[in-house]
């Protein structure tokens, strides 16, 4: 049984996220360094079951989540630990939880993928605002 787990240690916010985007989630934590941003990032390896500790003891830490995936927003795996976090350590959390997900439209053909799928930008983005609230 694979758990979720810390794949860089931060302090300021956390990054949650699994598959081919903990990648794009390490490139950002090292551009966010730039601006004196410390992100952790967890991989959470299995989505069922969904291992939530360490992301509950990360944002108790942090005060601050940012949930990073491939897939549409509405009714997917990113709305669902955003809830749950919420639920777990709302008190412990200082701005609301932020998504960064595929768009609410049918997948892409491979040709336009890049432009469907989050990046460095819309991840730092999403760390800009959440850290602003």
């Amino acid at each position: 049984l694979f758990t979720s787990r810390v794949v860089r240690p931060g302090t300021t916010l956390t990054v949650a996220t699994y598959g081919p985007m903990v990648k794009t989630c390490l490139s950002a934590a090292s551009a966010a360094e730039a601006d004196g941003h410390d992100l952790e990032v967890i991989d959470l390896r299995t989505l069922s079951p969904l291992d939530l500790g360490p992301v509950v003891e990360s944002v108790r830490r942090t005060g601050h989540l940012v949930v990073v995936s491939e897939a549409p927003s509405e009714s997917s795996i990113a709305s669902e630990l955003a809830a749950r976090v919420q639920q777990e350590a709302f008190y412990s959390l200082e701005a609301p939880v932020l998504r960064v997900t595929g768009f609410d439209t049918p997948y892409p053909p491979s040709k336009c993928e890049e432009d469907y799928l989050p990046d460095l930008d819309r991840v730092l983005d999403a760390v800009d605002r959440s850290l602003a609230w």
